[in-house]
């Protein structure tokens, strides 16, 4: 069985900056700016498209958050939140997370790239091709529903240790 550095860095709270029951939030150990910082689910999954739509949700308002966070603590002028999904998108770790990149003006990092020109017959059929894979787009994974615990109801003495009822007594005390 391999290990997962990403969930390594989760249980040992290495560089931990943000955590909560699905979520973990740290420094990237290979960064390629000061205060870039990467962002997981804590349970292991190995690409983006396994991630339950939940916790999805709950990794981008955490990124967004930490963006702000960012701009606030150590003056970034910018931010990219890139993922890197699968090995031929530059994926390095076998765990799904988003990296919150912190930038400046004129540090250097080259993130951008060159349009690829495609003729309109090439445009059609992968819109073609596409428009099919994408009719389950909209529906929304839930997470699921944890049981509601019933309590039994508490009993409230009827009547107080001098013999009044307990509910006349508290009705006299309102003005």
């Amino acid at each position: 069985m391999t290990t997962c550095p990403t969930c390594d860095i989760i249980t040992s709270k290495q560089g931990l900056l943000y955590e909560d029951a699905k979520i973990a939030a740290f420094l990237s150990p290979a960064p390629l700016s000061v205060g870039h910082i990467l962002v997981a689910p804590k349970q292991h999954v190995p690409i983006l498209e396994q991630v339950p739509d939940y916790i999805i949700n709950e990794l981008w308002v955490k990124a967004n958050k930490l963006s702000i966070a960012l701009f606030e603590s150590i003056g970034a002028e910018g931010t990219n939140i890139v993922i890197a999904n699968g090995p031929a998108a530059g994926q390095v770790l076998p765990h799904a997370m988003l990296n919150v990149v912190a930038r400046k003006q004129n540090d250097g990092l080259q993130l951008q790239w060159q349009p690829k020109k495609l003729g309109d017959e090439e445009m059609a059929k992968m819109e073609e091709l596409l428009k099919g894979a994408c009719g389950a787009i909209g529906e929304f994974q839930s997470e699921p529903q944890k049981p509601i615990e019933i309590k039994a109801p508490v009993e409230l003495p009827e009547k107080t240790e001098s013999g009044e009822s307990y509910l006349l007594k508290q009705l006299r005390r309102l003005p």
